[in-house]
């Protein structure tokens, strides 16, 4: 006879051992909640359910590395994928990402555990693919651009780059992608001004898709080709933008996943670099459960973390100088940062940077340059 336990979804577990049981069950991997759900019916539910995968992946337990590396070998150059299996980054060795059915698609992401696909010769043919569940989906094409909209874009326009994100609507309990489609005239770029914007929603539960109208997002920004510098955080995502503007700030541009709009919002004001901000001199994330920026200081062998609380940044910690020039790559967790050389020739090689213990750990490889990505173990289904 099968015991149902009542967990109620909607964090209104009430009695202490359901909480118990949900902050056990949030610890756990992909592969076990997906054998415990045939437990009993809430459990089922409760795997389902919208806020509990977010906990799960807010948690990370089972979060792992995911670089994108790009050599050469005899001059001619190679780019692959590899991940760190081990989650505690004990052992820093790497293992091939092999995915032969993404032989003919742009792999970008993942984003909350879901990888964006899009086919080299045509992008608006977009999948993705939870990769801890082994879920692919087929989506509908996006909505094309409006041409002509108030004369700013000119009628022939072509994709030049895409840029995603994937979240919880925590008004409706439902996940949506975002996809930022940067379009410019088929004549070519001269500056960020010649770029437009096509932006929609996808809706999984709906399987749809929305156009979000042009005059909410800041023409001024710019995400560059497939950013990954991006994260999602209590209902908004985020991303390292830059302009042509001179400026002694770095521009984050924010996206509410319940209301639909953008909105720009000024990082810490820091000595420049350069004369311009520089993109590769940030990157954003969580710390602490504050959304963060991690940034090189004007020695560029020095960092400084600042957090977003209560609404104006905190310099939070400063670690280095260094005897090496390195720009950040990502937050991994407890005050750990991945870290890249400069190098020359070739030789940039990716550190493990522990702040707490100001240690360095090598990965033991090198490259031209690296795009580092984290693949969490996601419970967000995506089948059809």
């Amino acid at each position: 006879m099968e015991r149902d336990t009542t967990v109620m979804t909607g964090y209104n577990y009430g009695e202490l051992c359901d909480d118990l049981l949900v902050e056990t069950l949030s610890r756990l991997p992909v592969k076990s909640l997906m054998r415990l759900r045939c437990v009993s019916r809430s459990w089922f539910s409760l795997v389902k359910d919208p806020k509990f995968i977010c906990k799960h992946l807010t948690r990370g337990d089972h979060n792992r590395l995911m670089v994108y590396n790009e050599y050469y070998i005899d001059n001619y150059p190679v780019d692959d994928f590899v991940v760190v299996p081990d989650n505690t980054m004990t052992d820093l060795h790497f293992q091939n990402f092999e995915a032969a059915e993404t032989r003919n698609y742009i792999l970008v992401g993942p984003y909350e555990g879901i990888m964006c696909l899009s086919e080299k010769w045509n992008r608006n043919k977009i999948n993705v693919w939870n990769i801890s569940m082994n879920e692919y989906r087929i989506l509908p094409e996006p909505p094309r651009p409006r041409n002509g909209v108030s004369g700013s874009r000119p009628s022939n326009t072509v994709i030049f780059c895409c840029n995603f994100a994937v979240g919880l609507d925590p008004m409706s309990n439902d996940f949506k992608l975002v996809l930022i489609q940067t379009l410019h005239d088929e004549r070519g770029i001269s500056s960020i001004n010649d770029c437009f914007p096509n932006v929609a929603v996808y809706n999984f539960s709906t399987n749809s898709w929305r156009h979000v109208e042009e005059g909410l997002f800041p023409m001024g920004c710019y995400l560059g080709d497939e950013a990954m510098n991006n994260v999602y955080h209590n209902g908004f995502c985020y991303w390292v933008a830059t302009t042509e503007t001179p400026c002694h700030y770095v521009a984050i541009l924010s996206f509410s996943m319940s209301e639909e709009v953008f909105q720009e919002m000024r990082g810490p004001r820091v000595p420049p670099i350069t004369e311009q901000i520089e993109f590769e001199y940030w990157t954003i994330g969580v710390h602490d459960d504050y959304l963060s920026l991690l940034h090189v200081e004007e020695s560029r062998r020095s960092f400084g973390l600042w957090m977003m609380k209560g609404g104006f940044w905190t310099k939070h910690l400063s670690f280095g100088p260094f005897i090496e020039w390195y720009h950040p790559d990502g937050f991994w967790r407890n005050g750990e940062f991945i870290l890249e050389s400069y190098g020359g020739a070739g030789d940039c090689r990716l550190v493990l940077y522990d702040s707490n213990h100001d240690e360095i750990r090598e990965f033991g490889i090198t490259g031209v340059w690296f795009s580092v990505r984290f693949l969490k173990e996601s419970l967000i289904t995506v089948r059809e």
